[in-house]
């Protein structure tokens, strides 16, 4: 599953990241949208990556995804997306293109890959890195992977495993 994902981000450009939820609407009110931070969606070329909080929101899946599903059991209110790309990258108008994943203490099986967190680094340099959380999947630089650090549990491992691409 390893060399599957990355040969979708080695043939691609990292083209845009969708946030799922749904948009509640209240009557002579402004409509919001609700997020679900659960679980980002990254589309390279054609393919969908999905990144999900899993295990009690201890590990993140990284997984290949045909189609975004929106799985909502809520009344009156409508499934949606969020590109959220023109917020995470730093230059949007760029190719970026994904140069180096590193995967922290991954767990590899057929259908996903485990983690405890993904930091991927551009071409252009950029780091974007993800790591699950009780509030959903923390996504940012350098500064969202220091806050993980900061607060892993005394006597944590780190084993990673870096992938050029």
């Amino acid at each position: 599953m390893l060399k599957e994902i990355t040969e979708v981000m080695r043939k691609s450009c990292l083209n845009e990241i969708y946030l799922t939820g749904f948009v509640d609407f209240e009557e002579n009110q402004l409509s919001e949208f609700v997020a679900n931070t659960d679980y980002l969606i990254f589309e390279f070329g054609e393919q969908l990556i999905k990144f999900q909080s899993i295990e009690q929101y201890s590990k993140l899946s990284i997984a290949k995804v045909d189609t975004i599903k929106i799985d909502i059991d809520l009344e009156d209110v409508i499934p949606a997306k969020s590109r959220i790309s023109g917020v995470i990258f730093n230059n949007p108008m760029l190719e970026n293109k994904i140069a180096m994943i590193e995967l922290f203490n991954i767990d590899v099986n057929n259908c996903e890959l485990i983690c405890d967190a993904v930091k991927l680094i551009l071409t252009n340099r950029q780091e974007i890195f993800l790591d699950p959380s009780i509030l959903g999947i923390n996504i940012g630089g350098s500064g969202v992977e220091e806050l993980w650090r900061n607060n892993l549990p005394e006597g944590y491992k780190s084993i990673s495993t870096i992938v050029e691409v």
